[in-house]
């Protein structure tokens, strides 16, 4: 749920022309310092801009100019009870005239409404439905090469296990229930509101032929967000899923989702994602594979061109341990993004990344340990439809293309997967 802080530009304007009215003389290096304070807030340095504003005030306090520009400041900040102390401070000197007494009420009321939209308890829902039709080329993950070399000996691999290629269906459905709980929580120096979030989802990806690699998947998640409107938002939630493959079970995931996302400036964020998960597989000749999984990640997103091209990159670190150390690992991955809005309720999508894996231990015939390189080509695009019969939905188109390079034969692949998604949100 986004909070945005509502315009009040004629209220500021009156507050902003304080100096005019009371006719204030101002030292020239107050002067420029506040400029420069002027110059921070209004390029969303509002931290900076605060520190100038309090050093001028410390040497001149009866400065109401700078100290009502200090509250407008706080105020941006979200900072609610020091915006108001210091509006409260002008409109107690019986020296403020009464124009300027009018807009410092004025954005007194507007302090307390936003305060107001902040501890306000409210709740939203709604569900998402998609179908979809995908090919893939490699479906059962099978080997570049039919031939495996073991050591001195080799071996040719049955039609089974080569790379086999099959159309399916892809159906999912989402709901999610979005809860503002009312409560504020003065973090950083913000006032950040607090929200409860749920989701429960389903996926299944049904294959013409190779059925033994139909996927269904159960997914719940709930947790808590923090918001502080343009200046950071947080969650952390407890995701559950159940897999399965085929007509078996294959595991259940329980998982540990923390976030946190900071708006460096208006056009530049800051994320920093964990993962932690327990992996429960199901079947005997998996057990092996139980682990806990554990990575962190780093990304920096920037917007050009008013937004309709943005770029990403990021990096993030992997930990897996497994019962059987054949399975566990660890590594890093590394990715750039690129979204364009290239026509009206459209935009296409570029993404590459690598991810290189080491295995903890050696595998069974091959006697190395599993040394892997994996690297990932995306391209899409999204249309949403407008004033037709199709008014809200979503048509998408993907291709991937993925390359995994190992030091095991059997491990190398190639893989393929073309994909065509049709959705809408109620």
């Amino acid at each position: 749920m986004a909070l945005k802080l509502r315009q009040f530009g004629v209220v500021l304007a009156l507050i902003s022309s304080l100096s005019v009215v009371t006719g204030e003389v101002v030292a020239a290096d107050a002067e420029a310092e506040f400029k420069k304070a002027m110059a921070a807030r209004n390029s969303g340095e509002l931290d900076d801009s605060i520190v100038i504003f309090e050093s001028i005030l410390s040497q001149e306090p009866l400065l109401h100019r700078a100290r009502l520009e200090l509250a407008v400041a706080y105020y941006r900040a979200t900072r609610f009870d020091e915006a108001e102390k210091n509006a409260k401070k002008v409109l107690a000197d019986p020296k403020t005239p009464a124009s300027v007494r009018v807009s410092i009420i004025a954005f007194l009321a507007k302090i307390k409404s936003e305060r107001k939209r902040f501890e306000k308890v409210d709740s939203r829902s709604g569900v998402s439905v998609s179908a979809g039709y995908l090919y893939d080329t490699n479906v059962n993950v099978g080997p570049n090469s039919d031939i495996i070399n073991l050591g001195t000996t080799t071996l040719r691999l049955g039609a089974g296990s080569k790379p086999q290629g099959d159309s399916a269906i892809t159906l999912s459905g989402t709901f999610n229930y979005s809860y503002q709980t009312g409560k504020v929580l003065n973090m950083g120096g913000r006032s950040a509101a607090v929200l409860w979030q749920s989701q429960a989802s389903v996926y299944s990806k049904q294959y013409e032929d190779l059925s033994e690699f139909n996927l269904d998947v159960v997914s719940l998640s709930t947790g808590l967000a923090f918001v502080a409107p343009g200046h950071w938002r947080s969650n952390v939630s407890l995701q559950v899923d159940n897999i399965e493959l085929g007509s078996d079970s294959l595991a259940f995931y329980t998982t540990l989702l923390p976030s946190i996302t900071w708006q460096l400036n208006k056009t530049t964020d800051l994320s920093v994602k964990a993962s932690f998960a327990d992996r429960d597989f199901k079947q005997r000749n998996d057990q092996g594979r139980n682990s806990f999984y554990k990575s962190v990640g780093l990304t920096l997103g920037k917007r050009y061109m008013k937004g309709k091209l943005s770029l990403q990159a990021g990096v993030s670190l992997f930990d897996e341990n497994a019962r059987d150390d054949r399975f566990s690992r660890d590594g890093a991955k590394v990715f750039l993004g690129a979204n364009w809005q290239a026509w009206k309720n459209g935009l296409v999508y570029a993404s590459v990344s690598q991810r290189d894996a080491k295995h903890d231990a050696p595998e069974p015939l091959f006697n190395e340990k599993r040394d892997e390189r994996e690297q990932r080509f995306a391209l899409g695009f999204r249309h949403q439809f407008s004033g037709s019969y199709f008014d809200k939905w979503v048509l998408k188109g993907s291709y991937s293309n993925t390359d995994n390079a190992s030091n095991v034969d059997i491990f190398k692949y190639d893989r393929e997967v073309t994909n065509v998604t049709f959705s809408r949100n109620f």
